[in-house]
């Protein structure tokens, strides 16, 4: 709750408390989490737009995240194993691999329409 707090409060384009980037540092090119932490600020402050202009692969991971998490309390508060087939197949490690790289090489490349993708540093 701690970690909504911050966010919700310091914008991470305002204030230094922030990690930055590891990747961008050293490569100037953006990796899939790059604009994550101003696409949640957004996202709390309920600037959708804004938030996939930041990160769109975060803001359309987040429903599947929030469906995991319903199916995991559900789990805890009846006993019953998780039964959400889609995210628990084997090949869905590979699906959410291939789609992350995807999503990191095409954020980089400096051409509309994939350049809508950076994170716009």
């Amino acid at each position: 709750m701690a970690v909504v707090f911050i966010y919700y409060f310091f914008d991470p384009l305002r204030f230094n408390i922030f990690p930055k980037c590891p990747f961008f540092t050293l490569t100037g090119f953006d990796c899939p989490g790059c604009g994550s932490q101003r696409a949640l600020h957004a996202l709390l402050h309920g600037n959708v737009a804004q938030a996939c202009n930041y990160n769109l692969l975060l803001v359309l991971s987040l429903p599947l995240l929030f469906i995991h998490l319903l199916y995991k309390i559900r789990s805890l508060f009846t006993g019953k194993p998780l039964q959400w087939r889609l995210l628990y197949h084997p090949k869905t490690p590979v699906v959410i691999f291939m789609i992350t790289a995807l999503f990191w090489i095409l954020r980089n490349i400096p051409v509309a329409p994939f350049s809508y993708l950076s994170a716009a540093h």
